[in-house]
């Protein structure tokens, strides 16, 4: 047997004579002696360790023959997804006008067509094949309660489809909250509605100068108060988009939000991220100039660790380290444009070279337009970091260079932040296995 390709070892000083070992294909976490993992290199592992390690993905029998398995390991994931994911942009018309939005020059008032809808819902049910479990739509926009009215036609057909069928539906929104008022929860709950993401950008002095109304008002109190008449009926998860400039302050935020009631019992998730600069060359939003432009930035490591930190201290939840591939490889996962033009990330909406296919005429392949095999190579099969990366966010790529031509590689990033990362889940969440 031989220790993982895909293991990250750290020093352990709490124990000393020890060392903190993380999988990153298992995402399993242990704290081994030192003479365990002499052991390995020795081959003369007792046959209860064996069994225990190799569960835990820290030994396998043959690195080459580990490597070469990941070569399908999306395939496989693929193969036994039993779910069909659907985000739907209803709009692009929206009450608010961000200052780093990068929908801004495709807004206005810009809304699904009664006929596209139908081709939505065609599409929809042809896609939910005999194998398919859960159906579930994430509605988008521009603001997606803008267009309540379609959100309820769409949801009550595709309920009564899968109910047929004894599948699951559930739909979830990306709002920005400030619409979200009760009696639009209740009346949507009711029709499938199972979670909501709305943005929180730091305090009101800062999320009011990012996130006002259109007319200039501050969002901040109205948002606030629409949580707390709302977090009782479904699932509310907190984002927020900070920059290099403003990070530390989102502490705060998360002091108000236990001030005003919104306690972890209360709150499903939280999640901050940093804005993304816009591409070479694209001048919306014009004023906007702050931002990242690679996740590998320095500033980042100490923005989401300490973010992170906070967050899991507090008793929220927060995202977990897990494979991850980029949402372009999942096959079963499809990005509808309010015109009907389909693409495969929201990031890509309006953007014609991305676009797969349409309503009206179908998919076609993708493969190429989005690299999906741009990770199977020498240098990504045999990183440590391949399982949490798969060749990053083609995205910030395409944010970086103006097209995904090349990977998005995160190791510089998960060189500085990986065990802290880890070191926060040992703190706030599970024990570390020991041996």
């Amino acid at each position: 047997m031989q220790t993982s390709r895909y293991l990250k070892i750290f020093p352990f000083k709490e124990r000393p004579g020890s060392r903190l070992v993380f999988s990153t294909k298992k995402t399993s976490v242990a704290v081994l002696a030192d003479e365990v993992l002499c052991s390995i290199d020795k081959g003369t592992l007792s046959a209860e360790d064996l069994a225990t390690l190799s569960k835990l993905g820290v030994v396998v029998p043959d690195k080459e023959a580990e490597s070469q398995s990941m070569l399908d390991y999306v395939d496989r994931l693929n193969a036994g997804n039993r779910n069909l994911n659907i985000s739907v942009v209803i709009n692009l018309d929206c009450n608010f006008k961000c200052v780093y939005c990068y929908e801004e020059g495709m807004k206005g008032r810009l809304y699904m067509s009664d006929d596209t809808i139908e081709q939505l819902i065609d599409f929809i049910k042809a896609k939910f094949t005999g194998d398919k479990k859960t159906l579930n739509i994430d509605f988008y926009g521009g603001e997606p309660l803008m267009s309540i009215g379609p959100i309820k036609h769409i949801s009550e057909v595709l309920q009564a489809f899968t109910r047929e069928r004894g599948a699951g539906y559930t739909f979830t929104l990306v709002t920005n909250g400030s619409l979200f008022r009760r009696k639009v929860a209740e009346e949507l709950s009711g029709v499938g509605l199972k979670a909501i993401k709305v943005t929180l950008d730091g305090p009101a002095e800062i999320h009011n100068k990012y996130r006002p109304f259109k007319t200039g008002a501050g969002s901040f109190d109205a948002i606030i108060r629409n949580l707390k008449e709302t977090c009782d009926l479904v699932k509310i998860g907190i984002g927020g988009n900070f920059d290099s400039g403003n990070f530390e302050k989102f502490v705060s935020l998360l002091d108000i939000l236990e001030k005003e009631g919104l306690t972890p019992d209360r709150i499903w998730d939280i999640k901050f991220s940093p804005v993304m600069k816009r591409p070479a060359g694209d001048t919306s939003p014009a004023d906007y100039t702050d931002g990242c432009m690679s996740v590998n930035e320095p500033w980042l490591f100490k923005a989401d660790s300490l973010l992170r930190e906070e967050v899991l201290r507090r008793g929220y939840s927060t995202s977990r380290l897990m494979p991850m591939p980029c949402q372009v490889e999942i096959t079963d996962t499809y990005v509808v444009n309010f015109d009907g033009a389909i693409c495969k990330c929201p990031t890509f909406i309006g953007r014609k070279d991305y676009e797969i296919g349409n309503l009206r005429d179908g998919i076609r392949d993708y493969r190429e337009a989005y690299r999906l095999d741009i990770w199977k190579n020498e240098r990504c099969l045999e990183c440590e970091y391949l399982p949490l990366c798969f060749g990053g966010c083609r995205y910030m790529a395409f944010m970086r260079d103006g097209n995904i031509d090349s990977i998005d590689c995160k190791k510089a990033y998960m060189d500085a932040a990986l065990e802290t990362l880890v070191r926060q889940d040992i703190k706030y969440r599970r024990p570390a296995t020991t041996g």
